[in-house]
């Protein structure tokens, strides 16, 4: 986690993607408009922005949030709202590890190992 502006948090995080054409292009056609209700469930948990880059089958996503974010919390919640499970189903038929993933996880976060601002 780094720092953003004043009242924010950042999460920077890394997944990969099946290395398919067609899986790769149904995967950012699904993010051209994401289903409401994840929308809805992100912005509700104090998530107040997220972008995801791609280069290959490497997938890079910063998440802003909340200075106030719980993330265990958010979590509890992903995993007992139906929906939420659906599209995680839904986009692990596109997702792969990455070889530094621990079992279980999907989205691991990344280590900042520079900052512009600290220099």
């Amino acid at each position: 986690m780094s720092g953003a502006a004043a009242g924010r948090r950042r999460f920077c995080q890394a997944l990969d993607l099946i290395d398919s054409p067609a899986l790769i292009a149904e995967y950012q056609q699904q993010h051209q408009r994401i289903w409401p209700g994840i929308a809805a469930h992100l912005r509700e948990h104090g998530i107040l922005d997220m972008e995801i880059y791609r280069l290959g089958t490497r997938l890079f996503m910063i998440v802003e949030v909340s200075a106030d974010f719980d993330a265990a919390g958010f979590d509890a919640a992903s995993l007992n709202n139906p929906e939420v499970q659906r599209w995680e189903a839904l986009m692990w038929h596109y997702q792969a590890a990455t070889p530094w993933t621990p079992q279980g996880e999907k989205w691991v976060e990344m280590a900042r190992i520079f900052s512009l601002q600290q220099q």
